[in-house]
């Protein structure tokens, strides 16, 4: 499980997650942890369960350190992914700039598997990319945002795709690397570059394509491949991410950050941020801490 401490804030306020959502399964759990920025922080796992994560982070600085790993200072780690079998310890620091989003599934190494795959006996790896895990971490993600969509036996069923994926990149790492035709790594952190500085703007699929000079159908389909979600969803799902940022100073109102964040009305911006976060701008809003 994910402990996260302070370490400071640029405001000098506690930098207090904005968001927390568990759920637990029978044998392991998914969590999604929010945490608002500028802020420096330090997290640690306690080695217990083995866990994966998908992380939304791009760090101005830090260190990640992993028991018989290099530690890492990875700046960018937006769509990267972590694994850490249990008896494994992860701990470091990271200064953001704006806020950072950790989506986890924790697995009980004692759990029973359909196919017997032991996770506890695979190596840690670090900020790696798998379309495919990212793909059933997502998934995880709708069911923290939805319960609804939590169909008995869904679940169970995503659990055991993440067991037979981590169990393919560990004993095949080549298996991590983009197929042919998809975005390389480099691709994909310039697309997330423009969308971000642009998220007020009319960015079109074109000019993303522009951009790396590709045809727009090959943009589309390189892309998807890439990072698991078609760019005009991800363009949606980054718009989103900077509203809540946004919301979080109660002088802004909820047309004003529609505006800035691309939306034409703040009637777009609701219907984006239910599907998206799975409550209201407003709701959200009343659920931050006050300073």
């Amino acid at each position: 499980m994910l402990s996260v401490q302070r370490l400071s804030r640029d405001t000098g306020a506690a930098i207090d997650i904005d968001l927390f959502r568990r759920r637990t399964w029978n044998g392991f759990a998914a969590e999604l942890v929010r945490i608002p920025g500028p802020a420096v922080y330090d997290f640690k796992t306690d080695g217990t369960l083995c866990q994966i994560s998908l992380l939304d982070i791009r760090r101005s600085d830090g260190e990640t350190v992993v028991t018989n790993l290099e530690s890492s200072s990875a700046k960018d780690l937006r769509n990267k992914l972590s694994f850490i079998p249990a008896g494994c310890r992860v701990e470091g620091w990271s200064a953001i700039d704006r806020a950072a989003t950790i989506t986890s599934v924790m697995i009980d190494p004692e759990a029973r598997s359909d196919q017997n795959i032991d996770l506890s006996q695979l190596p840690p790896h670090i900020h790696f990319d798998d379309q495919y895990l990212r793909t059933a971490i997502r998934r995880f993600q709708a069911l923290l945002s939805d319960p609804t969509l939590d169909m008995p036996g869904y679940a169970d069923t995503l659990i055991e795709l993440v067991r037979f994926d981590l169990l393919r990149t560990t004993k095949n790492p080549s298996a991590r690397l983009p197929k042919t035709g998809a975005l390389s790594p480099q691709q994909v952190s310039l697309v997330i570059d423009y969308v971000d500085a642009h998220l007020s703007e009319r960015t079109s699929i074109s000019d993303l394509a522009a951009l790396l000079n590709l045809t727009r159908y090959h943009f589309m389909r390189s892309f998807k491949q890439a990072v698991g979600m078609p760019p005009h969803q991800f363009m949606i799902a980054r718009r989103v991410e900077r509203a809540k940022e946004m919301l979080c100073d109660q002088d802004q109102t909820i047309a004003g950050v529609a505006l800035r964040t691309g939306f034409s009305t703040p009637l777009q911006l609701t219907r984006a941020f239910r599907r998206v976060v799975g409550t209201t701008p407003s709701e959200f809003r009343r659920q931050i801490p006050l300073a």
